[in-house]
C-alpha cells in the first residue's frame, strides 16, 4: 500500500526512562505516570502519533515459564485499538506481536537495555512482527520464530535489530545459566581460567546474526544496529550501569505502521523504511 509508511525507532537516553521501575522510589505514583507519558510522547511525537498508540506485550521468562507456548504471536486487531484509549492498558502475554495494514497508526515496542529487540518487516505485505530477544530467548530460537510469525518469502523480509550488547562477560562462568543450546552458541563462548576461577565471554551478536541467516534471511536484508549498548553513550545499558548508575534504565525499541499523511522525518533514532 503506497499510502502506508513503516517506521523503525529506538528511543535514546535523551528521551528519558521508558520503565517506571527506574524512577526514584520515593516519587509519587502519579508523577511517575506523568513523566512516563511525557517521555513516550517526546518519542512518538516525531512520528505524529500519541504515546497512547504504543502496544507492548508481556513476555514470560524463567520465573513464569508456563504462561504460553514458546513463540506465541499475538496479532493486534482493529477492535483492540477501538477498545483501549491507551494501548498500554491492554495486557497480553506473548513472545511476539504483529501489526497488519488493518492496524495502522499504531506502534509495537518493547523496553530494552542490553537485550536485542528483533523487528521483522514483510515489504510486500506491509506486515511487521516484533520480539524481545535477550539471551535466554535466542537460546530457544525466538528470532527464527519472529520470522515464522511474519510469514512470506524470505526475499521480501527485512530484519532490523535494535541496539544491544554485542557480547556479555561473566567473571564466574557458572553464572551463565541461559546459554544452554550448544548449536546456538557454537563458537560463541570464550573461556579464561585464572586463580582457579573460570570466566566466560559470550558473543551474542554472532549467535543472533547466525540464527537469522540460518532462517534463510538474505544477508543484505539483515540490519544489525551499529550501536553496542555496552559501549555507546546514547542508550541505557545494564552492563554499564554497574559502573555508572546513570546508564541504568530502559529505552524503547519498536516499529510502527503509519498513514502517509503523517509528518515524519528520518532522524538518528527514527528510520522511515518505506
Amino acid at each position: 500500500m503506497s499510502n502506508l509508511r513503516i517506521v523503525e525507532f529506538n528511543s535514546t537516553r535523551e528521551h528519558g526512562q521508558m520503565n517506571k521501575n527506574f524512577y526514584p522510589k520515593d516519587m509519587d505514583g502519579a508523577e511517575k505516570t506523568r513523566l512516563m507519558h511525557e517521555h513516550k510522547q517526546a518519542l512518538m511525537g516525531d512520528m505524529d502519533l500519541s504515546y497512547k498508540d504504543i502496544f507492548m506485550p508481556i513476555q514470560k521468562n524463567s520465573k513464569n515459564p508456563d504462561k504460553y507456548e514458546d513463540g506465541l504471536c499475538y496479532t493486534l486487531t482493529p477492535e483492540d485499538i477501538l477498545t483501549y484509549d491507551d494501548l498500554y492498558d491492554y495486557d497480553v502475554y506473548a513472545d511476539i506481536v504483529k501489526l497488519t495494514p488493518e492496524t495502522r497508526n499504531v506502534a509495537i515496542a518493547y523496553p530494552a537495555a542490553d537485550c536485542a529487540v528483533v523487528k521483522a518487516v514483510n515489504m510486500k505485505t506491509n506486515e511487521v512482527t516484533l520480539a524481545h530477544c535477550g539471551g535466554e530467548y535466542i537460546d530457544r530460537y525466538l528470532p527464527m520464530q519472529t520470522i515464522d510469525a511474519l510469514g512470506g518469502a524470505e526475499k521480501d523480509i527485512r530484519v532490523y535489530v535494535s541496539p544491544f550488547a554485542y557480547s556479555l562477560f561473566y567473571g564466574d562462568a557458572t553464572k551463565l545459566v541461559w546459554a544452554n543450546n550448544p548449536r546456538v552458541w557454537e563458537q560463541c563462548k570464550e573461556y579464561d581460567e585464572r586463580n582457579g576461577i573460570t570466566s566466560v565471554k559470550i558473543d551474542v551478536y554472532k549467535a543472533l546474526r547466525r540464527q537469522l541467516l540460518e532462517r534463510r534471511i538474505p544477508e543484505e536484508n539483515i540490519y544489525m544496529s551499529p550501536y553496542n549498548t555496552s559501549e555507546c553513550d546514547l542508550f541505557y545499558s545494564n552492563s554499564r550501569g554497574y559502573q555508572d548508575e546513570s546508564f541504568n534504565g530502559r529505552f524503547l525499541a519498536g516499529i510502527a505502521l503509519v498513514d502517509n499523511d503523517h509528518k515524519i522525518e528520518n532522524k538518528p533514532h527514527i528510520k522511515v523504511l518505506k
